[in-house]
């Protein structure tokens, strides 16, 4: 599996069907050599005053340098202020745990969920062997389309990914391959927001409660997505939260859990507590963070500006491109990656197509990859099928294309329609 983090690679030299080639808007350097221009991306993390004059009251507090700061207590607070804001929803009373990263979030949000399910344990919802082998470890139910790194998690507990299928033309997971893949192993459910989409979290829901399973929400690419007026994170009775470095909420590395539920809020605390955080983020981090969430809805409505400008700019001219929906009723969609995918049978060397944006400037990357056939120690593949024609045909932008002003945007889409003019016309001239 790809690393979320492949759009931030260094420019490589392109390749593939997509050679440097002489042409009207191109022009010879001191050296001989065509040269296209760069397309300046927007620098990421963004220069913020704001976030300089908390570092600055950090230091001369001298709580950067003390166990429960003052600033920990208020970043949690505003994030759960954030989650709570839907008075009339079952979400109220979101309690919110700061950890040290999103792959710490997500492994104890597992941890929580999994807890009476795990060898060992001595609980009436322990699944035993029929055949007389023992304990049988859990399972958990993910997409076939994931993070890597969330499987990890799975296995290290001693628990089994189920991997399922995304929704046809979608990259989140599909409730009715969740249903299909059901087990009396079944434990919980670990669903992810990916590329903008919101994932089918209230069917979702209403499922895992009729089955007794944990519903976990990942919503490290998605902070400040709403859906139906209630944000993302509230669906489920865990989230986990991401404030890594090119997160679009960055504090370098950082992230939280978050739960409805008293009695896994509890629990979690037992993992956490020594009495002080074993699992702590730091003052440093979470002074960076409190500007980020104060304005995070303002973000937000920026980046699908942005994006709606972008689309409207180059849609047209790119028919052979599917560019993600921008305008979908009751849904606040929030991008760190950019999926753009290409019609079935078009051809085109995606990884020459990538490098070749790569070296003009542009931040992209290749989609996670989908697992192929899986040994049954290490778990299962129920269905990838809608997943493997989704990453056989798609590439990425990172977030930060957004984050720049009307020009920049304008810019990104001329370097765009070049890269599809030059990869329609390689097609083309194939043998």
């Amino acid at each position: 599996m790809t690393s979320k983090k492949t759009s931030q690679a260094q420019p490589a030299e392109p390749r593939g069907l997509f050679p440097p080639q002489a042409g009207s808007e191109s022009r010879v350097n001191a050296r001989g050599e065509h040269d296209f221009g760069r397309f300046e991306c927007p620098v990421w993390p963004p220069a913020d005053p704001e976030i300089w004059s908390r570092l600055e009251s950090l230091y001369r507090s001298g709580d950067w340098g003390r166990y429960f700061p003052e600033v920990v207590t208020e970043l949690r607070d505003l994030i759960g202020r954030f989650l709570d804001r839907d008075a009339t929803s079952q979400a109220q009373g979101q309690q919110v745990r700061l950890v040290c990263s999103g792959s710490a979030a997500v492994e104890l949000a597992l941890r929580v969920a999994l807890q009476d399910r795990l060898p060992g344990q001595t609980h009436p919802r322990q699944v035993r062997d029929p055949a007389g082998g023992g304990e049988l470890p859990p399972e958990v139910i993910c997409g076939a389309f994931d993070y890597p790194g969330n499987v990890r998690a799975i296995r290290l507990l001693g628990a089994l990914p189920v991997f399922v299928d995304t929704r046809p033309g979608g990259w989140t997971i599909d409730p009715q391959s969740v249903a299909a893949a059901a087990t009396p192993q079944t434990a919980a459910v670990l669903v992810s927001h990916l590329y903008g989409e919101i994932a089918d979290v209230v069917n979702l829901s209403e499922l895992c409660e009729s089955r007794g399973w944990v519903l976990i929400e990942d919503v490290c690419q998605s902070p400040g997505a709403m859906l139906g007026g209630r944000p993302l994170g509230t669906f489920g009775k865990l989230a986990a939260w991401s404030f890594g470095g090119s997160k679009p909420l960055t504090a370098g590395c950082g992230g939280a859990v978050t739960t409805c539920d008293h009695h896994l809020a509890q629990r979690l605390a037992t993992f956490c507590d020594r009495p002080s955080d074993a699992f702590p983020i730091s003052p440093l981090q979470a002074a960076v963070l409190i500007p980020q969430w104060q304005r995070l809805e303002s973000w937000v409505e920026l980046q699908n500006a942005r994006l709606d400008q972008l689309i409207d700019s180059i849609a047209k001219q790119t028919p052979n491109w599917r560019w993600p929906t921008t305008s979908v009723p009751s849904e606040r969609r929030v991008h760190y990656k950019l999926p753009i995918r290409l019609r079935e049978g078009a051809g085109v060397d995606l990884a020459g197509l990538i490098a070749f944006a790569t070296h003009q400037g542009v931040p992209a990357g290749e989609p996670f990859r989908v697992p192929g056939s899986v040994a049954a120690s290490r778990g299962r593949v129920v269905s990838a099928v809608e997943a493997r024609s989704a990453v056989s045909q798609t590439w990425v932008l990172d977030h930060r294309v957004l984050q720049g002003d009307e020009k920049t945007i304008d810019r990104l889409a001329e370097e765009l329609r070049r890269l599809y003019q030059r990869s329609e016309g390689s097609v083309a001239s194939e043998p």
